[in-house]
């Protein structure tokens, strides 16, 4: 590992960001000096590869716009681990650890990533995604399999799995594991000591559109902001773009059934 990059990294935190209140309420819990990248109308696979070319960084901690970091202590410590020990990626396997997620654990899901940018440029020029589109029986090797505890399976669904397998089978990754919310839904993601310090709540889509989705997505910020000591309000400007949102697809919802029974 670079000594330099060791002591002195730089560093950035990456959004791939839709709704202007959910950015705006996960940034509020990253205090930290890093600079924020927020990136709109961006493919998943091409926002993946938009960070790590960024040649201006050495780490990125990338952060989806609904996932909560309430202890940035233990975020840090994470990030000199990945640092220290010459891990290239971290996260959640996207299958075998929470139930939402069944899929192929090689895969780190991108809710939540440190990726160590500069050691990924030494070798992204090599990077073929023909080469990594189609299960291999060899990929198995470097399955965290010690991890599993529910389904999972070798599949090629998501735009992003050959970047990021690419990067398992060429690289060392560290693997996080989380547990489910008494929600059901959200996801507590736990650092490599088994401490939780984020949570996930998935269905960043249905904000702002779906009322119980919104109102179970605000009750894990308002969590989170306890636990993180922080007080999380939502100004009158915030509250009324949710309420006339949600109005607005609940009319769009009723006019389509109207016009159903009609025809």
């Amino acid at each position: 590992m670079n000594q330099k990059l060791i002591e002195n990294p730089r560093i950035k935190i990456y959004t791939r960001s839709m709704n202007d209140i959910l950015y705006n309420k996960s940034m509020s819990f990253i205090d930290l000096y890093f600079p924020k990248v927020r990136l709109q109308g961006t493919s998943a696979d091409g926002y993946l590869l938009d960070l790590i070319m960024d040649e201006e960084t050495d780490i990125v901690i990338n952060i989806d716009e609904d996932a909560f970091v309430y202890d940035t202590s233990i975020l840090m410590n994470l990030v000199d681990s990945v640092i220290q020990n010459g891990y290239a990626n971290c996260g959640m396997p996207d299958g075998g650890v929470v139930h939402l997620r069944h899929f192929n654990p090689l895969v780190t899901n991108p809710f939540f990533n440190v990726f160590n940018t500069k050691l990924l440029r030494t070798k992204i020029n090599e990077y073929n995604e023909q080469d990594y589109n189609v299960h291999k029986e060899s990929f198995i090797e470097k399955c965290p399999v010690e991890m599993m505890k529910g389904a999972y399976e070798y599949v090629y669904f998501e735009p992003y799995y050959p970047l990021l397998i690419w990067i398992n089978q060429n690289f060392k990754t560290l693997y996080l594991n989380a547990s489910t919310h008494q929600d059901g839904l959200t996801t507590i993601l736990e650092d490599n000591n088994a401490k939780p310090f984020l949570m996930h709540t998935w269905f960043s889509r249905e904000y702002g559109s779906n009322k119980i989705q919104t109102r179970r997505i605000n009750n894990v910020i308002a969590e989170c902001g306890k636990l993180a000591k922080i007080d999380v309000k939502f100004t009158f400007v915030e509250k009324t773009k949710l309420d006339i949102a949600i109005q607005r697809k609940q009319v769009i919802r009723w006019a389509k059934n109207i016009k159903r029974f009609f025809k």
